[in-house]
């Protein structure tokens, strides 16, 4: 098998830790990826996003189809050859950029025809190119093709896209199986926020033969609550013994929430998209750096913090950077940024292995879930 879950502990609250072991060796769970969209984490480079203590990256299949094209992964050795990176590769279907341009594409059984915005080229991306494309890049996980739809979407016309990602997910396998590269392929619970839909759709794939499972169709406009409920219902339905990833969330407090719900694997750009506004997370909460009370200030960021930044630079110096739009301004707080990610879940797995979860999320969600920026 390319990859095996191993759960090493659970909490009440449904809250697990465990191990994906993997041809690259193994990953710690629950674990967090930052984003690659292009082969690259903004502003870091593979050594710097290593010693942040992130062991698996996400890049994008559509934007990688488009460029730098396969042709290049072939000849390269692909992407961990090209990014000189030794962790795992996740590499998403390019479903979700799709539904991202509505004006562009047009979506049938086939797959999604859409017009490149770099030159307005046209590109079909269906279930056996998007595989094709993942097999090229070389990464560790593929993702099923899938049809993402806004929370507003009613429940047939979720219904229909649940569906088709259904007989896309079967094409899939097939195209995966009829290749044997040795990636491992992740089926997509989709179903909006209609607790029957999920219900269904999980029943349809945990009939097929994927390594793991994620939770899609979330993150895309419903709020708190009713993520929450989707995701704990849709990891309740899911095989205990196979990973569970939720897709595209999110911010500290997400984190905490979707681990509490049994999830295994997150994604976002947040980290590094927050860096680029000058804003920092801690665990007192979100810093926003170009703030004046700063200007002075010679303590870290945080202090504790064991990252390159937090154990060399002053606060004043990050305020004079962010302020000027430097672009080590960016970097070191990109640097900072996944670090403090990476910190979290580790604390959350050891609070896990400890059976002292709940105390934890008692304790950090106050300062994590604060919504104002300070």
């Amino acid at each position: 098998m390319p990859l095996h879950y191993t759960l090493q502990a659970s909490d009440p609250s449904g809250a697990r830790a465990g191990v994906l072991h993997t041809r690259r060796g193994p990953v710690q769970t629950p674990v967090f990826m930052p984003v690659a969209t292009h082969a690259e984490i903004r502003g870091m480079d593979a050594g710097e996003v290593w010693a942040t203590g992130s062991r698996i990256l996400l890049s994008n299949t559509y934007h990688l189809l488009l460029r730098p094209g396969a042709e290049v992964f072939r000849r390269l050795g692909g992407i961990h050859n090209m990014m000189r990176w030794d962790g795992l590769v996740l590499t998403d279907s390019g479903g979700f950029q799709i539904f991202s341009l509505p004006q562009s594409r047009d979506i049938s059984e086939k797959g999604a025809l859409f017009r490149s915005f770099h030159d307005n080229s046209r590109h079909l991306l269906s279930p056996e190119t998007s595989i094709a494309m993942q097999q090229n890049i070389g990464s560790d996980i593929m993702m099923v093709l899938d049809v993402c739809l806004p929370s507003t979407t009613d429940e047939a016309g979720t219904r229909e896209a649940m569906e088709r990602t259904h007989r896309w997910a079967v094409r899939s396998l097939a195209a995966r199986d009829a290749v044997q590269t040795g990636q491992a392929l992740f089926g997509i619970v989709q179903g909006g926020i209609h607790p029957e839909l999920r219900k269904e759709s999980a029943a349809f794939l945990t009939q097929l033969p994927f390594e793991g499972f994620a939770v899609g169709g979330l993150a895309v406009g419903e709020g708190r609550e009713a993520r929450n409920a989707m995701c704990e219902l849709s990891t309740s339905l899911l095989p205990t013994h196979k990973p569970r990833y939720l897709m595209g969330v999110g911010t500290p407090s997400d984190l905490l929430d979707g681990v509490q719900r049994g999830i295994d694997m997150f994604d976002c750009i947040l980290p590094t998209k927050m860096a680029q506004q000058g804003y920092a997370y801690t665990f007192f909460g979100v810093v926003r750096t170009t703030r004046d009370v700063f200007r002075f200030d010679e303590k870290p960021l945080e202090p504790g913090c064991p990252c390159f930044v937090c154990q060399r630079y002053s606060r004043g110096y990050l305020h004079h950077l962010l302020r000027g739009k430097h672009s080590l301004g960016t970097r070191l707080l990109a640097i900072h940024n996944v670090t403090h990610y990476q910190l979290l879940m580790a604390r959350m797995r050891a609070a896990i292995l400890e059976g002292t979860f709940s105390a934890l999320y008692n304790e950090l969600m106050p300062a994590l879930g604060r919504t104002e920026l300070r």
